[in-house]
């Protein structure tokens, strides 16, 4: 069953396209900054706030460094960070997007609308190992990290003056765990025959909704936006 709330895989796919395509590309900052209100919108209808609080966080540092540092300094190492944190911002942002599908999306919907849409195996693969082995990681570091905190070694902000600790009582054995799930994973997904080329029964059940229909509308108000804002130039204070 697929919740109301959650959008079809599909548009799914076509919204992170669409919205990577536009920040990514050379359109005006306008895009962006709109794509960062609607990315902003929709992790706030997850109920998601911590993520949400960072994310918009980590924006504002990004937009700190190219729209405000090169105001009060003007060097070459500024430009530099500049340049970084416009790419950053951009980065960031679709990565918003990316964000609140992963969140409402299943895998398992993920898998079947994959298969739906005849995508090769040889694609479809390495994307369903990607979606299940991501949230494992960030499973095992805390997991990692409060092991640590149990025996006494909890770092915090400590962990930037003594880097190889660091990497000594977290990144190794966190590599360690995630060595280990990367087997365990294979095998389960050899026993249920990940690789096979015969189509499998699937339980999640795809669809078109409102929803979807509101991000089809979205995605082409964007697309249409960029005619429109095509004059404005692609970095503050630069030409078109």
């Amino acid at each position: 069953m697929r919740a109301h709330h959650q959008p079809d895989p599909r548009t799914a796919i076509l919204v992170l396209l669409v919205v990577n395509a536009l920040v990514m590309g050379r359109n005006s900052m306008t895009i962006s900054l709109i794509c960062l209100a609607i990315a902003t919108v929709a992790l706030a209808t997850t109920g998601r706030w911590r993520f949400l609080a960072g994310f918009l966080g980590v924006e504002a540092g990004w937009l700190i460094l190219f729209l405000v540092l090169p105001h009060l300094w003007q060097n070459g190492f500024v430009a530099f960070l500049a340049l970084m944190g416009y790419w950053m911002f951009k980065l960031t942002t679709a990565g918003g997007i990316a964000s609140y599908l992963v969140i409402l999306v299943r895998p398992g919907q993920f898998v079947a609308a994959l298969r739906r849409m005849r995508i090769p195996i040889a694609i479809t693969v390495p994307v369903i190992v990607l979606l299940r082995f991501i949230p494992t990681v960030f499973s095992e570091y805390h997991a990692v990290r409060e092991a640590m905190a149990l025996r006494g070694l909890s770092m915090g902000w400590r962990a930037w003056i003594h880097p190889l600790r660091f990497l000594e009582f977290v990144l190794v054995p966190l590599l360690a765990s995630c060595t280990r799930i990367a087997d365990e994973m294979t095998a389960a997904g050899m026993v249920r025959g990940l690789g096979s080329k015969q189509q499998p029964t699937t339980l999640s059940r795809l669809g078109f909704s409102g929803l979807d229909a509101l991000w089809i509308l979205i995605v082409v108000g964007l697309v249409a936006s960029t005619w429109w804002l095509k004059d404005l130039p692609a970095f503050p204070g630069g030409s078109s």
